[in-house]
C-alpha cells in the first residue's frame, strides 16, 4: 500500500500514508485507473487522428490527393467551439427547474 501511495498518488511521507484509511485508498486506487483509462484514450485517440489526417482519396488515373487540404476541413475549432456553447447554454437537465424555483423564492 505504501508503495503505491508512494509511487502512484504523490505521497512524500510515510506519515501521510498513515492517516489514509483502506477506503480512502481504495478510492484513490480506483480514480489512478480511471486516470490511466482516460490516458489510453487519449493516446489511442491520438494515434487514430495521426492515420486519418494522412488519409487520400483517388483523384484521377493513378493519382491521389489529401482528403484534409487543410487543418480547418480536419477539426473546425470555431464550429466546435460553437457546438460546446450550445451545449452548456442548454440546460435540460433532471434539475433545470431548479434554479427558477430558488431565484422565485428570493
Amino acid at each position: 500500500m505504501a508503495i503505491n501511495c508512494f509511487r502512484y498518488l504523490g505521497f512524500t511521507s510515510f506519515n501521510q500514508v498513515d492517516r489514509l484509511t483502506v477506503a480512502q485508498y481504495e478510492v484513490m486506487m480506483e480514480a489512478l485507473d480511471l486516470r490511466m483509462l482516460d490516458q489510453d484514450l487519449h493516446e489511442h485517440r491520438q494515434a487514430f487522428l495521426n492515420f486519418a489526417v494522412q488519409a487520400e482519396k483517388k483523384a484521377g488515373k493513378g493519382k491521389t490527393r489529401p482528403v484534409y487540404r487543410n487543418f480547418r476541413k480536419f477539426f473546425d475549432y470555431d464550429a466546435e467551439l460553437k457546438k460546446v456553447k450550445n451545449r452548456k447554454k442548454k440546460n435540460d437537465g433532471r434539475f433545470s427547474g431548479i434554479g427558477k424555483l430558488l431565484r422565485k423564492g428570493e
